[in-house]
This record gives structure tokens, C-alpha cells and sequence, in this order.
């Protein structure tokens, strides 16, 4: 495990190095961003209105599923296409190449529909697993959040099979699990190591929001609240642009056997040792 870890940590320190060498890549999660919170305030107020929220109830519960359903699936599009060309563009960087924002805004334009359908069925799980924890209280809560975990794991290479490889979608998650199972272990844990090294940079900021509310005075606690949204949304662009470049190396490496310049060969090559069989499970 120990060996694990430490070459999770090395895929991730090469992940950033590609990133500090290809700043550009940043803008793709910025802009999704930006859209999602538009998409957010243009669903939010129809819905607002429209269902009755404003007067303190749910009047019309049919309209505010569906406004809640539309934001489910919008929200996935937006995500899964600027993560497409993200990943598009970090495959260009790691090859030696060189990739500007239209070129990843292109490659996602021609995968389009297979995007829609990868949405559709993504936010689908998401609705399912949210109605599981909402009404199967602490043994819903579990079972969700398992197969929640599962099911990203086992995703994990969905985008850059689809656009690289042309299969459909379905194909593409069957394919996604096949190479999960080659590099499940610095897999998990690196994507996990990931999470929770954002996670305590992202439990930083909640120290000065503290302070600031001891001072009881509302100017201080604004600007500070405001300075900790403006740092967590840093926090989740450079997230979501490590992700990206992470499962593009691993998928470059699973599918051609060639490792990137930019990451150690003998790291990636552990990535891709065979689980190893143990007990009846295994078989």
C-alpha cells in the first residue's frame, strides 16, 4: 500500500506539472464554471416563481421535478462537454503537441450527442442515488454513497474512450471498467488522494469565515466570505484540471504502452500491475 501511495503521489506531482506547463488548460473548467452558475441562476428563477417556492411551499411539485430533472441534465452537459475538450487538449499536451481552447471546443462540438446521451444516463444516476439517500435514511444514505463511489470509479474513462476510441456510450463504460481494472489501484488511490488533499486545502477556508464571524460585524464577515468563495472556486478549477489530465495519462498509457513524457515510466508502469487474485472474490 505504502508503494501505492507513494506512486499516486508521483502521478499526481507529474499532473501538475503539466498543468503549470500548459496554463490554458485552466480555462476549460473555468468556463464551464461560469456557464453552470448562469445555467443555475436561469433555471432558479423560472422555478422560483413557477412552483410556488416563493410563497414558502411547493405548489405545483410536477413542475419543480421537472425544472429539477432539466437542471440535472443541463448541469451534466455543461460538466461532461468542457471536460471533453479539456481532456482532448491534455491528450495534445502530454504527446509533445500543443492545444488551444477551439481545439478542445471542437473535438467536444463532434462528440456532441454521445455527450448528451453520457449526460443523460449521468444525471439520471445522480437523481436515482439522490432519491435513495433522501428516502432510505441511514441504510439508503450508505448504499448510495457506495455506488456512488463505485460508479466514478468504474467511469472514470468514459469521456476520453468515447472521443478516442469512437465507441458509443454504452461501449465506452464497458470499456472504462475493463481499464479501470488495469490501474485500480493508483486509480483509486490517487483519485482519492486528490480529494483529500483539496479537501483539506478546501477546510482552510472555513477558518477565516470562523473569525470573521466572531467579529459580528457584517462588512468583515462579507468580504471575507467573499475572498473564501473566490479561493474554493480556485480550489475546484485546478480539481477538476488535475482530473482531467490524471485519467488522460492513465488512458493514453492503458491504450498505447507508450509513457508520456512528462510522467515517470516507472510510475505509470505500476499503475498497471494486475490486481492480485485473492480468495473467491478475486475469480
Amino acid at each position: 500500500m505504502g508503494s501505492r501511495w507513494s506512486n499516486s503521489v508521483e502521478l499526481l506531482k507529474a499532473s501538475w506539472g503539466v498543468l503549470r506547463e500548459h496554463k490554458k488548460l485552466v480555462v476549460f473548467p473555468i468556463v464551464s464554471a461560469v456557464i453552470s452558475i448562469l445555467l443555475i441562476v436561469a433555471l432558479a428563477l423560472p422555478a422560483y416563481f413557477l412552483t410556488g417556492v416563493k410563497n414558502g411551499h411547493i405548489n405545483n411539485p410536477a413542475l419543480f421535478y421537472v425544472f429539477f430533472a432539466i437542471f440535472y441534465f443541463v448541469g451534466s452537459f455543461v460538466v461532461i462537454f468542457f471536460n471533453t475538450g479539456l481532456i482532448a487538449c491534455v491528450q495534445e499536451c502530454i504527446r509533445g503537441g500543443e492545444a488551444d481552447f477551439s481545439y478542445g471546443w471542437n473535438v467536444a462540438l463532434q462528440n456532441v450527442g454521445k455527450i448528451a446521451v453520457w449526460a443523460l444516463i449521468s444525471a439520471t444516476v445522480g437523481l436515482v442515488l439522490k432519491a435513495i439517500r433522501e428516502r432510505g435514511g441511514i441504510f439508503g444514505l450508505i448504499v448510495a454513497s457506495i455506488v456512488d463511489v463505485a460508479w466514478n470509479l468504474l467511469t472514470f474513462f468514459v469521456i476520453p474512450v468515447l472521443i478516442f476510441q469512437g465507441f458509443g456510450v454504452i461501449d465506452s463504460i464497458k470499456e472504462s471498467a475493463k481499464i479501470f481494472k488495469r490501474t485500480w489501484g493508483e486509480n483509486m488511490i490517487a483519485r482519492f488522494s486528490l480529494g483529500i488533499i483539496f479537501l483539506l486545502l478546501a477546510l482552510i477556508g472555513v477558518v477565516p469565515v470562523v473569525l470573521a464571524a466572531l467579529t459580528k460585524n457584517a462588512a468583515v464577515i462579507i468580504g471575507v466570505s467573499a475572498l473564501v468563495l473566490m479561493y474554493w472556486t480556485v480550489l475546484a478549477v485546478l480539481s477538476a484540471s488535475l482530473t482531467g489530465i490524471l485519467a488522460t495519462a492513465l488512458y493514453d498509457y492503458a491504450i498505447t504502452g507508450q509513457v508520456p513524457a512528462a510522467f515517470p515510466a516507472q510510475t505509470l508502469t505500476a499503475a498497471f500491475q494486475p490486481k492480485p487474485a485473492r480468495g473467491f472474490l478475486s475469480r
